[in-house]
């Protein structure tokens, strides 16, 4: 048999996995690319066929069906289909062509290895059983023909060619027959070989035997067998060597025909144009031949003598040991009976002869008048063929098989001729039990393999084997030995048989039977009503029907888990093989529990260790060395900078590596894929990503796998990306490294925040004082600046009256000025922010700065086109007038201003200790005498001056300080002794534009009395010189001292047109006043009045007026609020 498997499976990778998978266990295969190629390969011969579902549906796959049912009789190739499975219904076509093939097994996806090779093994057997068979039924043919030309009339001639034919035809090896005769002198004459040629066969008819006379010479001259495996080189065919290379005879083995008195008679010989050593089936047939050929040419010879000497046939008769030749009488009575018959079927000569024929017949065939018909087709048909069992004298049984033939002459009767083949129709017998256990137990683990759940595996197991043994009802039951009770889900039942499913107890069985059931011993019971005795669970097995019973207990770790009953509802003669097949069945149903379980814990510890892995963030590899193929999931990929949906290669991870370690990472990976060495894949290394380009760090393991002979098979393990952990250990070296200076470092920036919160705290205790005094010190103003404005305006006294009035407001305008300056250095100034044009503004007032520093100065504007700053431009400009006048003071001899405007980008660490971002830069820088290191750390300190008494407040730069921050951004002074010094107002740029933001100048209109002013202020000389305005505007004027007497006034019902109110008043604020109106009487306007700038819980769009404040002012806020 050409033991190989044939593959046919069109679709993806199925054909390629399933011949890998047969590599790895030793069985040969072969892929066929379609039904035509699959055909003309089974005619060279194969042990199986394994085909997809979907391989049979195309029209070429209808010389397959063909093929199948030209196969001989004896053949039927086992199919392994592999089944589309539940999802995709089957088609016509191709139920139809599983139907055409037969012996199919199928197996149904997703497929198991275990089962497909278990499959194809089982497949295997079948096949070479089917051979073992067909060797075994050709043989016994053969000997049968070969029985039938020994006891024929045929001539001698004849009969040898036949027999040498039959011979030859049983061989698989191409061998060539010759059966040589010994005569009276010595020498061997040709006397049978159909297939040698004419020209050989002349040559040695006529050869002496001798010592070295060749094989057959020398067989019939030592009288024993002679094998030749080289005729080329062996000694015995010095003399005929060149004779039988001439005609391609390469090996030659001999055997003498003895006759029964051990004379030689002749030789056996089987030629073969190879080389090749005997093997035993080989000698199975050429035993029987030579026996047989013994017997034919003792025959031959003794037949012209026949007549004349009985006692020499007898001779020959009581040479064929091996057959039992018995001769009958016309009615049947033995009348000869030779030493074969007597040893085979054990009565002697004197005891078997005048007996009846029937003698060695079972009592059923004789029932059967079996012997009578027997003669009956011999007489009418010239044989009849002897195929049954036979009966000896003690009784024992044995198959005999041969044939009674009729004799000729006037005496007539028959001459009976068999021999016992009990082992080998046994074995046959035998092997089609076999053949139906493998088929009965495929389709048991179809069924199991198919079942949803280990309750539905053992209904279809019961079901299956009750069938199988034809039983009245199959059981399985669940025992819970610890209390004494078992219970049955569900059972199978023949036709007319009630169910047995329910709860018993163990003690119906009787105490000894449970015992044993408990210990695994097997319960058999062929008769109950015969064998059991009452409370050995008689009365329970027959109140459910049962008069013979199997049970096969199934104990699991010391404990009775499992039965499984067979019932019969009549006694029964249970075989040793039914008891075996129901002992298998429970072991293979409670291995599929087992193995059920174990794949669902699998699952579940697979499903465990793929989280794990996830949350882990751990890559797996695999390299299929064999197949050259990389395995990366999306994130190993991620790991070198690849998409998850790219294929990748082995070229893809060397290319990834960085340059720096690829070396040691490639040496790593070949180390672990050496056989000799099979060291760890343990390595850290970067890689440079294909497609992002971002440097990572990667720690990889893993190890090779190798097959038997020590090849390297793959290459697999796990990554992780170790980035954020080689940066730590990094900024660890390097904080090792530089540990003691940073600790310097930090003691330093230490002891310079200590000092910056110090001076922030000095400058915070500055401002609220500066603050509060601003309040107080406008509180004053107020009246006094109002005052003076009214006698200004209306012209009281003469010049000299009018040139006091105006120094006196000179001077309240610059006590008003000094204030502001207080106010901004506390960062309580309102500030109105509005998108600024900054070089705009920078270049308008170009002119101003020139006239106020004078000739000797040079004044240069450098203002690039900026974006807008977010600013109060009024501030603004008072600040840059501020600087400008500070250079003027420190160039007494002259020198050059220069202001520059410019958009600036901040990083972090910038001097300026702004967030990162873009901002506008107002440089003021002068050449004068700048400041030294001591003067330029005191510069911003509120009245600090370097100018003398007299000339300076000491507040400049304060309030250029106090701007920046309250905008939002920062000033830095740049100085050196002698050097000049540079200030820089770094502002933020608004995300406004200036065109939107800019408002034009709106000349007040005359503001005429259009009703009730309601005016409240704690102050009474500010209410005074208020009231007074307010009058002069035309309004009539109520005042209050507090805003809970204004609450008592607009609770009156009296008429109020406009309330004007002072912010910070003791009890009530005036803000709370302004919300109470809101709620109170929404439509009348509110002015705050307040001098403490900075009103905190007070709406950003609430109209207020800052003190003090001239008429116009005021007139202007009336009109915008009443307007």
């Amino acid at each position: 048999m050409n033991a190989r498997l044939l593959i046919l499976a069109p679709r993806g990778r199925d054909a390629q996995i399933a011949a890998d998978l047969m590599a790895r266990n030793g069985i040969g295969s072969h892929i066929c690319s379609d039904p035509l190629d699959l055909v003309a390969r089974l005619d060279e011969g194969a042990g199986a066929v394994l085909v997809t579902e979907e391989a049979l549906v195309p029209g070429d796959a209808q010389a397959l069906a063909a093929w199948v049912a030209g196969q001989p009789a004896w053949s039927d190739t086992p199919f392994v289909v592999l089944a589309n499975g539940s999802r995709t219904p089957r088609t016509v076509a191709a139920t139809k062509r599983l139907e055409e093939l037969g012996n199919v097994v199928l197996l149904e996806r997703p497929l198991h290895a275990e089962a497909m090779l278990g499959a194809v093994r089982s497949a295997f057997k079948a096949r070479i059983r089917q051979y073992e068979v067909r060797d075994a039924v050709a043989l016994a043919a053969a000997q049968n023909r070969i029985l039938e030309f020994a006891v024929e009339q045929a001539p001698l001639k004849s009969t040898l060619d036949a027999i040498v034919r039959e011979v030859e035809a049983l061989s698989t090896s191409g061998m060539i027959g010759s059966i040589l005769l010994l005569d009276e002198n010595g020498h061997l004459r040709h006397g049978a070989a159909p297939s040698l040629p004419e020209t050989y066969t002349d040559a040695i008819d006529g050869i002496a035997v001798g010592p070295m006379v060749g094989s057959c010479g020398t067989a019939a001259f030592r009288k024993t067998p002679v094998f030749v495996a080289d005729i080329a080189n062996d000694p015995l065919w010095t003399h005929f060597r060149d004779l039988a290379l001439e005609h391609g005879l390469c090996a030659c083995w001999s055997l003498p025909i003895v006759s029964a008195q051990g004379d030689v008679l002749g030789t056996f010989a089987m030629y073969y144009r190879q080389t090749r050593e005997p093997l035993a089936s080989d000698m199975k047939i050429v035993d029987f031949v030579v026996r047989t050929a013994g017997i034919v040419i003792t025959r031959a010879r003794t037949e012209n003598n026949l007549r004349a000497s009985e006692v020499r046939y007898r001779q020959i008769v009581e040479g064929a040991e091996d057959f039992a030749i018995v001769t009958l009488d016309r009615d049947g009575m033995v009348a000869g009976w030779n030493s074969g018959a007597a040893r085979l079927v054990g009565y002697s000569a004197k005891e078997a002869i005048g007996q009846s024929g029937a003698l060695f017949f079972t009592a059923e065939d004789r029932a059967e008048h079996v012997p009578e018909s027997e003669m009956q087709r011999a007489a009418a048909e010239g044989r009849a063929v002897n195929e049954r069992w036979h009966v000896r004298k003690d009784q024992t049984r044995f198959w005999g098989s041969g044939l009674t033939m009729p004799l000729a002459g006037d005496e007539g009767g028959y001459v009976k001729i068999f021999r016992d083949r009990t082992g080998e129709h046994e074995a046959e017998a035998a092997l089609r039990e076999s053949e139906s256990r493998l088929r009965f137990f495929g389709d048991l683990e179809e069924r199991l393999f198919r079942a949803a759940d280990a309750s539905q595996a053992m209904q279809s197991a019961a079901e299956m084997l009750g069938q199988k043994l034809e039983a009245s009802r199959c059981a399985y039951a669940d025992v819970d030995a610890d209390n004494d009770r078992f219970w049955i889900r569900s059972d199978y039942t023949a036709p007319g048989v009630e169910s047995s499913a329910g709860t018993y107890s163990l003690a119906l069985f009787g105490p000894r039977a449970a015992a044993d059931m408990r210990l695994g011993r097997t319960l058999v019971v062929r008769d109950v009503a015969g064998e059991l005795q009452p409370g050995e669970g008689r009365e329970m097995f027959q109140s459910i029907g049962i008069d013979a019973i199997v049970c096969c207990p199934l104990v699991k770790h010391d404990r009775l888990a499992a039965m499984m009953a067979v019932h019969q509802d009549q006694p029964r003669d249970w075989t040793p093989g039914e008891i075996a097949l129901i002992r298998e069945v429970v072991e293979r149903c409670w291995g599929h529990v087992e193995r059920v379980g174990a794949e669902a814990r699998l699952r579940e510890s697979e499903e465990r260790l793929r989280l794990a892995v996830e949350n882990a963030e751990i890559g797996f590899w695999d390299v299929d060395i064999v197949n050259e193929r990389l395995i990366w999931p999306a994130r190993t990929k991620a790991m070198f900078g690849i998409s998850a949906d790219v294929p990748v290669t082995m070229d893809d991870f060397y290319t990834g590596l960085h340059p720096d370690d690829r070396v040691a990472t490639t040496a790593a990976y070949l180390a672990a894929a050496d056989p000799e060495l099979r060291a760890l894949y343990d390595v850290d290394y970067r890689t440079i990503g294909k497609e992002d380009g971002i440097l990572r760090w990667v720690a990889a393991k893993g190890r090779g796998v190798f097959d038997a002979s020590g090849r390297c098979l793959r290459v697999a393990g796990t990554v992780l990306e170790i980035t954020a952990r080689k940066q730590a250990e990094e900024a660890l070296r390097e904080l090792n490294v530089t540990l003691e200076a940073r600790i310097a470092t930090a003691v330093a920036e230490r002891e310079e925040a200590h000092e910056a919160l110090r001076q922030s705290q000095k400058m915070e205790a500055m401002g609220q004082l500066t603050g509060g005094v601003a309040h107080d010190f406008n509180n004053l103003l107020t009246p006094i600046v109002g005052s003076l404005d009214m006698l200004q305006r209306k012209g009281l006294g003469g010049d000299r009256e009018q040139r006091l009035i105006a120094g006196a407001m000179q001077s309240a305008e610059r006590a008003r000025t000094l204030v502001q300056r207080l106010l901004a250095f506390a960062r309580r100034q309102p500030l109105q922010s509005v998108a600024v044009d900054v070089a705009q503004l920078v270049s308008g007032m170009g002119g101003l700065v020139e006239s106020t520093t004078g000739p000797q100065i040079k004044v240069i504007v450098e203002a690039e086109d900026v974006p807008p700053a977010k600013a109060d431009p009024n501030q603004l400009e008072m600040a840059l007038l501020n600087l400008a006048v500070n250079a003027r003071d420190a160039m007494p001899d002259g020198g050059t201003l220069s202001i520059s405007a410019s958009a600036e980008a901040v990083s972090l660490g910038h001097p300026s200790q702004l967030a990162p971002g873009t901002y506008v830069r107002l440089s003021v820088a002068d050449t004068g005498s700048g400041m030294d290191e001591e003067t330029l750390a005191r510069a911003v300190e509120p009245f600090f001056s370097t100018k003398g008494i007299g000339k300076g407040t000491g507040l400049g730069l304060s309030m250029v300080h106090g701007l920046a921050s309250q905008l939002g951004g920062a000033m830095t002074i740049q100085s050196r002794k002698g050097m000049g010094t540079n200030v820089e107002l770094w502002l933020p740029v608004s995300t406004e534009s200036a065109e939107e933001t800019s408002t034009a100048y709106r000349p007040v209109a005359n503001v005429t009395g259009r009703g009730v002013a309601l005016l409240v202020d704690d102050e009474e000389l500010v209410r005074l010189s208020t009231a007074d305005m307010l009058a002069e505007l035309g309004y009539a004027v109520i005042e209050a001292s507090s805003a809970e007497e204004a609450v008592s006034v607009l609770d009156g019902g009296q008429r109020i047109d406009m309330v004007v109110t002072d912010h910070l008043m003791p009890g009530m604020t005036g803000t709370e006043l302004a919300r109470h109106v809101d709620t109170t009487r929404p439509e009348l306007p509110v002015l705050l009045v307040s001098g403490y700038a900075e009103l905190e819980g007070v709406d950003a769009d609430r109209p207020r007026l800052t003190k003090p404040f001239r008429k116009d002012e005021l007139a202007a806020m009336i009109f915008a609020l009443v307007e």
